[in-house]
């Protein structure tokens, strides 16, 4: 028999100790940025040993700055572990930072995997290490795509070193040609000189926008080579477009349709020709 006033009552009392937490790690951290660390502690430490991360990140800050009490690398290391293991982006960041710290491989490797994490769930410092990490290619394969991506999500939240960035990956792009997936095709004259004409694209977009593009680029792993190509439109509008594989005809390039995400065949991808793309080709 189901017993309505109970479960009523064990939510209320749910609630009640979530509001209670919340409340005691707000006070937390008000005493922590006021320097009243003494009462900082006294709200942490009970909430860090229930296993709120939020508190063990706050601890991790007291023992390895020596706020109030002597200050305890190999505990404030602990704390930070302990928060970061437990998914708060912000341990995972200043962890990430720690093994940058190392100077080695393994160590830019953990923070590149801690950073991601963090990156992941919106924090933006950890998005515009990453997106510096994939431009450098430290900790991880070099990849200008995925770095364009992360700068992009920490602009996106506020970052004006990721709209540096990303302008200057355009500027190394437009006059290197760098930072083009092993994947992606850059279209011009020449090369489709080197194409039957009879040749086909699924185009899966056309945009004013540069970054969009960029970002659908680093979406996921595509199974064909991508063209990324610039076109005049019919009002002489300069687009961005985008075509995925190189077809025999039309009805293979439809048909590759199916290889695509529910949220790309949304878009109608259509065919278009080698042929058609070079009478309006803007280089």
């Amino acid at each position: 028999m189901r017993r309505p006033g109970l479960l009523l009552l064990l939510m209320v009392l749910w609630l009640g100790e979530t509001y209670a937490i919340d409340g005691a790690l707000d006070d937390g951290r008000l005493a922590l940025e006021l320097g009243d660390y003494a009462r900082a502690r006294a709200l942490l430490e009970p909430l860090q040993a229930r296993g709120v991360p939020r508190a063990a990140f706050y601890l991790s800050l007291i023992y390895q700055k020596g706020l109030g009490v002597e200050a305890d690398p190999e505990r404030a290391h602990r704390l930070l572990r302990q928060a970061a293991d437990a998914g708060d982006p912000l341990a995972q960041y200043n962890l990430g930072n720690e093994y940058l710290r190392e100077g080695t491989e393994a160590g830019t490797a953990r923070a590149a995997a801690l950073w991601r994490q963090a990156a992941e769930q919106g924090l933006v410092l950890a998005q515009h290490n990453l997106g510096s990490l994939y431009a450098l290619g430290k900790g991880v394969e070099r990849d200008l795509e995925q770095a364009r991506y992360w700068y992009r999500m920490a602009q996106r939240n506020g970052s004006t070193r990721s709209a540096e960035a990303l302008a200057a990956l355009d500027k190394l792009q437009d006059e290197t040609g760098e930072g083009q997936d092993a994947g992606t095709i850059v279209v011009n004259a020449a090369w489709l000189e080197a194409r039957r004409d009879k040749e086909f694209t699924l185009q899966l977009m056309a945009t004013r926008d540069r970054a969009v593009l960029q970002e659908l680029v680093g979406f996921r792993s595509w199974q064909r080579p991508l063209l990324r190509y610039r076109i005049r439109a019919g009002d002489g509008q300069v687009l961005w477009a985008l075509g995925y594989g190189i077809f025999a005809d039309a009805k293979q390039a439809v048909r590759a349709r199916l290889e695509l995400p529910p949220s790309l065949r949304r878009n109608d991808p259509w065919p278009r020709s080698l042929a058609g793309i070079r009478e309006r080709l803007a280089e």
